[in-house]
């Protein structure tokens, strides 16, 4: 069936929706929630699919970013030029590190319009479709238009995906280890390890350290079982002094290197299949020799799993292909076993879902767009020089070309230009006028916004304004009497102690009345407490 849009209708319950008033709430459910359904309903998702709507959410904005920096020869755009590669964890972790509350929003827009899609192609009932829909409207009642938290999130809702059959985190291990090791921090890597359960030690043990020395005295030609006893009792530093002086690369830290397989040796996902690489030059290779890397061991380990469980009725004759040309050949080594997910009602509500295995081969993909990258490239040159020799102000700029890869084409000045003519961008501004007109769960009616009229609002805005500056003013008015009181307690005290000691005649008047404030005998009441400390005055 072709891909669903914001703009297709699906059933949900007894009604028809279109799946762009079912994002009006379903993008600001919960991650518990969602969780909570798709375990009832007994539905895993692909990881691919997320992968790919997170790629294609942050594409736009990894462009940006990376011809900002084109003249920087900087880490974070070196890392940027892996993006077509990542991992769901890189991708994942990219989304939190552009911090963009729209592109939060796009991204649960785009992936629940697929997960929406998914469901209705595995045939999910519109009743429980409905029941999604009440739960979301429920919780915005109750909580607003407030998007989750996307790290959480993510985390959350991690265990509703399944990798194809010796894949993690959306790679097979030809591809994880060079990926991880030229776009990735041990921290961000280690933090992948505890996605898939696997607690990465911080430092390697004594005896792993003497092992790797003992191995490499033994490549050099230089053990002996005296020298091996001697190895192993020592301590850790003298250990490590060891293979300093003999130019051993050995230490407790553990590399980048060791982290990737220690992880791919004990996640559930890869440890069955696991294998020590030949060379560590698997960790050296470039983004383009990952992007043409033709995974033919896993398939085949595929296609006899599923040979075992589902015992198909056709089998491949590969001998006939064989005989072919080596370029058939090839492509026959490409072959992949794809198994559909399919719904099959149970008795007394019961839902199950068998788990799919889905492949993906990117080769031809992205050699397609490798040549027309190149073809773009020649075209705009050649234009570019014509125009500067021709007509170099009269002619129109040429329009610059973007393609679907981490890359943009053309001139820097026109980037704005292009994003904000884009067609996804148009149909955005779209939907927030409809979701300002909308009142789907908000409990708002026309009536409610015709009762809320522009005086009350303005003379809202007036009161709270004078809220605030009479509260200003209150605290500048108490500042001021308390230096003022200060400064007349001070002065008493000094007139106090003058008329004590020293008898001034045309001083008697105020004398009498600082007595009569308030009939308190002010004056009197400090010469009697000066009396009894310092003695007679005058």
């Amino acid at each position: 069936m072709p891909r669903l849009t914001k703009e297709s209708i699906i059933t949900v319950g007894t009604k028809e929706y279109k799946i762009e008033d079912l994002l009006k709430t379903i993008i600001y459910l919960p991650a518990a929630q969602v969780k909570s359904f798709f375990v009832e309903i007994g539905l895993t998702i692909p990881r691919e699919l997320r992968m790919f709507v997170l790629r294609e959410t942050l594409r736009e904005k990894v462009i940006e970013t990376r011809k900002s920096r084109l003249t920087l020869a900087d880490e974070l755009n070196y890392r940027l030029s892996w993006f077509t590669e990542f991992t769901e964890t890189q991708l994942e972790n990219l989304l939190i590190f552009f911090d963009d509350p729209k592109l939060y929003k796009d991204f649960l827009e785009e992936f629940w319009t697929d997960l929406l899609n998914y469901m209705v192609d595995k045939q999910v009932p519109p009743k429980d479709l409905k029941k999604l829909l009440d739960q979301s409207i429920a919780y915005v009642k109750q909580v607003g238009l407030e998007l989750p938290n996307m790290k959480v999130y993510n985390r959350e809702i991690k265990n509703l995906f399944f990798d194809s059959l010796g894949r993690i985190d959306g790679l097979a291990p030809a591809k994880f280890r060079p990926v991880l090791y030229k776009s990735s921090t041990l921290n961000e890597i280690r933090d992948l390890g505890a996605k898939y359960d696997v607690d990465v030690p911080r430092r390697l043990k004594k005896s792993e350290l003497a092992d790797i020395i003992i191995h490499e005295l033994k490549d050099r030609g230089q053990h002996s079982d005296e020298l091996e006893t001697q190895v192993r009792a020592m301590s850790v530093l003298v250990m490590q002094r060891f293979a300093i002086d003999h130019d051993i690369k050995a230490s407790t830290e553990l590399k980048k290197e060791e982290i990737i397989e220690y992880i791919l040796a004990n996640a559930k996902e890869t440890k069955e299949t696991y294998f020590v690489p030949d060379s560590p030059h698997v960790y050296e290779k470039e983004v383009e020799e990952v992007s043409q890397v033709v995974e033919t061991k896993q398939p085949v380990v595929e296609e006899q799993f599923v040979e075992e469980v589902q015992q198909p009725e056709e089998v491949i004759e590969t001998e006939e292909v064989i005989e072919e040309t080596p370029k058939v050949e090839e492509e026959v080594s490409e072959v992949e076993t794809v198994v559909e997910e399919v719904y099959t009602p149970q008795p007394k509500g019961e839902k199950v879902y068998a788990a799919a295995a889905i492949q993906f081969d990117s080769k031809e993909l992205v050699e397609e767009i490798r040549k027309l990258r190149l073809a773009v490239e020649h075209i705009y040159e050649e234009q570019h020089i014509t125009n500067q020799v021709e007509m170099p102000r009269e002619k129109e700029v040429v329009e610059p070309v973007v393609l679907n890869s981490a890359e943009f084409y053309g001139q820097p000045k026109s980037l704005k230009k292009i994003i904000k003519s884009d067609e996804a961008d148009e149909r955005e501004r779209f939907i927030e006028e409809k979701k300002a007109q909308s009142s789907i769960g908000t409990g708002k009616t026309e009536d409610d916004d015709n009762k809320a009229p522009g005086e009350l609002r303005f003379f809202g805005k007036v009161f709270k304004a004078l809220g605030k500056f009479l509260w200003k003013l209150f605290k500048v008015l108490f500042k001021i009497a308390v230096i003022l009181l200060v400064i007349a307690v001070v002065l008493f005290i000094l007139f106090a102690v003058l008329t004590h000691f020293v008898n001034i005649s045309f001083l008697d008047g105020l004398s009498n009345t600082i007595n009569g404030l308030f009939n308190l005998n002010l004056l009197d009441r400090a010469h009697a407490i000066l009396e009894s400390l310092l003695g007679p005055g005058a």
